[in-house]
C-alpha cells in the first residue's frame, strides 16, 4: 500500500450510501488486520464485522454521537484482551484497518460508545475480550465541506469530514510547535529533522486526526530516540485519547517502516528528565 498517499487523501464520513461493501473486501480487511504489524503483538486482538440496517437498530442509544448511531453498511468491530496499551494498540490497528479499507475504495469513521459492556451484549458478542473500537464502513453518499477533523465535538462521529482531508495544514500546529530536540521547549527546525532522515515521519504525523483537533501530543528527539509525551489532562483515563495516541504511533511508525527501518515502540519508564511539563504524560518511545 501507497500509505503517504493514503495518509495525505485521508476522510472520515458519518454519511454513508446503502451499498453494502462486497464480501470480499471485508474478508480482504479481516485477513489484513490478522497478519499486520501491531502496536503490541503479545495483546490478541479478534475482529468482528456486521451488516448494516439490523446493527444500525441495535447500537441505536448506545453508540454515536450523544446517542445517535451513525448508520453504515457494514460494521467492524474489534475485540481486546484487557492488558497494558491495549487501547493505544486498537488506536494503531483500527487506523491501519482504515488505511487498508481506504486503499480498497472504501471510506469509513471511528464510532464512539459509552458502555462496551452493553455494545458487546446487543451485539451477542459472547467473549471475554474487550470491545475496543467500533468503525463503520462503506461508500461516501455527501461530500459537504467541514471546517475542521472533529473540532466540533468529542468524538468522530460527530463531523461530516468526507472531503476536509486529513492532509490539511491550515489549523495544524506546525513541526516545531510539536517536535523539541532534547528537552522540552528546545524547538526543532525543519532543517535539523530533515538532517536526521525524520522530517517525513513528522510531517505525516501531523496529519494524525484527533478528538477536537486539540493535537495533544509532543515528540522529544533524543539522540537515537523519539519520545511521544500526551496532554495528561486529555490522556489519562480517556478512550478517545487512547485511541489518538496510538493512531499516532502508527502515522510515525509506518512512515519508518518505509523510508528507513522497522518501528518498533517500548512502553518502560526511561527514568529520565526531559523537562516535560506535569500536565503531559511520557506514552511511549520509538528507538530510531
Amino acid at each position: 500500500m501507497d500509505y503517504k498517499s493514503l495518509i495525505v487523501n485521508g476522510r472520515s464520513v458519518r454519511h454513508f450510501k446503502e451499498t453494502a461493501v462486497d464480501a470480499a473486501k471485508i474478508l480482504e480487511i479481516e485477513n489484513f488486520i490478522a497478519d499486520c504489524k501491531k502496536l503490541v503483538p503479545s495483546i490478541t486482538v479478534e475482529s468482528r464485522f456486521f451488516a448494516g440496517d439490523d446493527t444500525y437498530k441495535r447500537l441505536y442509544g448506545i453508540a454515536g454521537y450523544q446517542g445517535v448511531m451513525i448508520e453504515a453498511p457494514n460494521y467492524l468491530v474489534l475485540l481486546s484482551e484487557d492488558k497494558p496499551q491495549h487501547l493505544e494498540n486498537a488506536g494503531y490497528i483500527g487506523e491501519r484497518a482504515i488505511l487498508k479499507a481506504r486503499d480498497l475504495g472504501l471510506d469509513s469513521c471511528w464510532i464512539s460508545y459509552s458502555d462496551r459492556d452493553m455494545v458487546k451484549r446487543v451485539l451477542n458478542l459472547d467473549t471475554d475480550m474487550e470491545v475496543v473500537a467500533l468503525i463503520a464502513l462503506g461508500y461516501a453518499s455527501s461530500t459537504k465541506k467541514v471546517e475542521g477533523i472533529t473540532r466540533t465535538g468529542d468524538n468522530y462521529s460527530q463531523a461530516d469530514m468526507s472531503v476536509e482531508k486529513m492532509g490539511s495544514t491550515s489549523e495544524r500546529i506546525s513541526l516545531e510547535d510539536m517536535v523539541y530536540i532534547d528537552k522540552w521547549g528546545n524547538d526543532a527546525t525543519s532543517e535539523i529533522l530533515e538532517e536526521r532522515a525524520l522530517l517525513d515521519a513528522f510531517s505525516y504525523a501531523r496529519m494524525a486526526p484527533s478528538a477536537l483537533n486539540k493535537q495533544p501530543w509532543r515528540f522529544i528527539v533524543d539522540g537515537g530516540r523519539v519520545v511521544l509525551a500526551i496532554d495528561n489532562e486529555n490522556y489519562s483515563g480517556s478512550y478517545l485519547n487512547k485511541i489518538d495516541a496510538g493512531i499516532i504511533m502508527l502515522y510515525f511508525g509506518v512512515i519508518l517502516d518505509i523510508t528507513m527501518f522497522d518501528s518498533k515502540w517500548g512502553f518502560d519508564d526511561l527514568g529520565k528528565d526531559y523537562g516535560i511539563p506535569s500536565n503531559y504524560k511520557v506514552v511511549g518511545y520509538c528507538n530510531i
